[in-house]
């Protein structure tokens, strides 16, 4: 049974930051490093409290959005391109998927173009991207080599098993791996991942099916069985991971080693 490639996602909100915990998600045995370019985005402000209730309140912050202009997007690729030796997927996610890109959509397509000009490993292009700009993406990642995640993510809700059956059939020429993202609500929802992921365990299409929420960490806990060929995994140790959908990236791997993966 083979494992899959395990990928740490990376959301520092400054470029040292995420070099930092690149370092860290290389030593802890992350194959690739997913690059939440969208994270740049945001400034971690503290909070400032007045009152004297107890001190976690002096710890607490609030994520504010910058400016689009304020991240310098050309000499922030090449720091991190020169610090992180790992495989790296490029991701600026717009906020109707779930992420953080403050600007336009033409200003994010023109960002994953330079990413892809850097001759990035992987970026990521999702499936609701206008047909005629993702191709052109597409092309010129086939030019710079640059391997392509074809990404969809429903932030609301888990469809039936068929429907993401038939959603990553329909989408099988996209990209190199096909990665779906749902928001799961219950453990119903995890099952009807699991069974998809299941009922495509024998095809050659790269997949890796994934919720955020409830049960939502089923199918990477059980990748290997379910010949999933990428797992997004954490740096994060917080004991309620699990309600999240997420697994850190260590306990991962002591799961496929105790389950025999």
């Amino acid at each position: 049974m083979n494992r899959p490639l395990v990928c740490v996602s990376i959301e520092g909100h400054t470029v040292k930051e995420c070099i930092k915990a690149a370092g860290l998600a290389a030593l802890a045995g992350a194959d690739i490093l997913e690059i939440r370019f969208d994270c740049l985005y945001l400034t971690r402000v503290h909070q400032n409290s007045n009152s004297e209730q107890d001190s976690e309140q002096k710890n607490q912050f609030e994520l504010v959005p910058k400016e689009v202009s304020e991240v310098d997007v050309n000499e922030s690729i090449k720091r991190l391109k020169e610090a992180i030796e790992k495989p790296v997927i490029f991701t600026c996610r717009n906020k109707e998927e779930g992420g953080f890109f403050p600007g336009s959509e033409d200003e994010r397509i023109e960002i994953l173009s330079k990413a892809i000009e850097s001759k990035v490993s992987w970026i990521d292009l999702e499936l609701n991207l206008d047909s005629k700009k993702r191709k052109k993406l597409c092309e010129a990642a086939e030019k710079s080599k640059t391997k392509i995640i074809s990404s969809f993510h429903d932030v609301n809700n888990t469809p039936v098993a068929d429907e993401i059956v038939s959603l990553i059939e329909e989408n099988q020429d996209s990209g190199d791996i096909v990665k779906l993202c749902f928001k799961t609500n219950d453990y119903h929802d995890g099952i009807e991942i699991v069974s998809a992921c299941w009922n495509l365990r024998n095809s050659s299409q790269k997949i890796s099916v994934m919720g955020l929420g409830p049960s939502g960490d089923w199918t990477r806990l059980h990748a290997p069985l379910l010949n999933q060929a990428l797992v997004y995994a954490t740096l994060e140790s917080d004991f309620h991971l699990g309600k999240k959908g997420l697994i850190n990236v260590r306990d991962l791997t002591d799961a496929w080693d105790m389950l025999e993966y």
